[in-house]
């Protein structure tokens, strides 16, 4: 049970302790800092810890709004995935990466805090119980197939069978869920996903669904072939999504890697609605360009005279080379995009996310440049260390020049190119 390690002013004239081990909230078992942090919305509520081995019920009674400011001892491991998905991208990772990379999760409590899509494989009733309990929403749910044979064949988990009743459950209990299809060629295509879309448009509380192109890797001996879209057949599935699209009036959309698959440039800002799916790469395009131009509106015009490298993935680069075609009159830079070639997951992988640093290095020639321009995607959250186990002080040693780091969204795109020079100023 969580020890509490800390603790605000509420909490103390509550008559709570550090030391003391919370045992219940209103007779529900504390399991996490879930439970913590729904009761402290509350404003009134038991709970019982255990003090020097005996234990007592402290009755809370606050305004909701105040915070008992409580921390408690240990972390919130994730739950591990108990599934073998054909295209799952861990078990095609090449070594030589992070360590917590190789982690599988499958953890519905990360999908309420983070947004991580997870298949409700490894849940049982009392789960269920809890997130409706708690009110944990919206969740993101990894579907994959609507029709439940079709859905086990990708996800080789006999449990998967039960995700749309829970689903179900879910949402008529008022839970949210925002839901993905990972599609694969010839398995969960075509009329599948006609079928997928339309399913889960019928499900209480779905809100959205994205469809993304399976992600294959040059590391994938020993698993089960299968293929990425051609052309055509990414052609196809962006036309069939924005059909429905627009027949459910916007709850369905590709992600912007197929329709560079499919030869099309992604949609214009307006057609993403609130971008519920972004981190699913649904809009990032439109995103990214739209947060430019609001960043160089707010910093006018500059004369940097920098000449600049612009790191990217292959498909964003022609997009990329557009815009400071454009810009570079305005921000006064001179500028050359390096489209990444990824030779470490292979070349069928090109999202700029997943670059890695020895690819930059290998082919980003940075002479007569002042600086090169790498996006954070591409680096560990809150961190500075490329996929690669590389930092960001290490390819701009390699490479001879500094590294600015910009938000993969384009909200300072502007301002830290300005921050940087003019900090070199100084």
């Amino acid at each position: 049970m969580p020890k509490i390690v800390a603790l605000g002013k509420v909490a103390k004239k509550q008559g709570f302790r550090v030391g003391d081990t919370v045992m219940s909230f209103d007779g529900h078992c504390m399991r996490d800092t879930l439970d913590y942090l729904y009761y402290d919305n509350e404003s009134r509520f038991d709970v019982v810890v255990e003090r020097e081995g005996k234990r007592k019920t402290i009755r809370v009674r606050k305004r909701a709004e105040d915070s008992l400011e409580m921390e408690f001892d240990g972390e919130m491991k994730p739950v591990r995935c108990k599934n073998k998905c054909v295209f799952c991208f861990v078990d095609q990772l090449p070594r030589g990466m992070r360590d917590t990379l190789y982690v599988k999760d499958d953890d519905y409590r990360y999908s309420f805090i983070s947004g991580s899509y997870v298949t409700f494989t490894n849940i049982n009733e009392e789960d269920v119980e809890r997130i409706i309990r708690l009110k944990l929403s919206p969740l993101y749910v990894s579907v994959h197939a609507f029709t439940d044979s079709v859905r086990r064949s990708l996800v080789t988990n006999p449990a998967t069978e039960k995700l749309i009743d829970t689903m179900r459950t879910l949402g008529a209990h008022g839970i949210k869920m925002h839901t993905q299809l990972v599609i694969v060629p010839g398995i969960n295509d075509g009329e599948e996903l006609e079928k997928s879309i339309r399913g889960l448009h019928s499900v209480e509380g779905v809100e959205t669904v994205a469809v993304v192109p399976v992600g294959l890797t040059a590391h994938r001996k020993g698993l089960r072939e299968i293929r990425c879209a051609t052309k055509e057949e990414s052609l196809a599935t962006v036309r069939l999504t924005e059909r429905l699209n627009g027949e459910f009036g916007g709850f369905c959309w590709c992600s912007d890697e197929y329709y560079i698959k499919a030869g099309l440039s992604p949609r214009e800002y307006s057609y993403y609605g609130d971008f519920e799916q972004i981190e699913n790469g649904v809009g990032l395009f439109a995103e990214f360009f739209d947060n430019v131009a609001y960043d160089l509106s707010r910093n006018g015009n500059l004369a940097l005279g920098a000449k600049l490298g612009f790191v990217t993935g292959v498909d964003f680069a022609p997009y990329l080379e557009k815009l400071m075609t454009e810009l570079d009159g305005k921000i006064g830079t001179s500028s050359k995009v390096f489209g990444i070639i990824n030779n470490f997951f292979g070349k069928t992988i090109t999202v700029a996310g997943l670059v890695t640093a020895g690819d930059i290095v290998a082919q980003t020639d940075a002479t007569g440049l002042d600086a090169v321009v790498v996006p954070d995607n591409m680096l560990r959250e809150f961190g500075d260390v490329f996929l690669d186990n590389v930092t960001v002080k290490e390819v701009s040693e390699k490479l001879g020049v500094p590294v600015i780091t910009v938000a993969h969204n384009g909200s300072d795109f502007v301002s830290a190119l300005a921050a940087h020079f003019a900090a070199e100023e100084l």
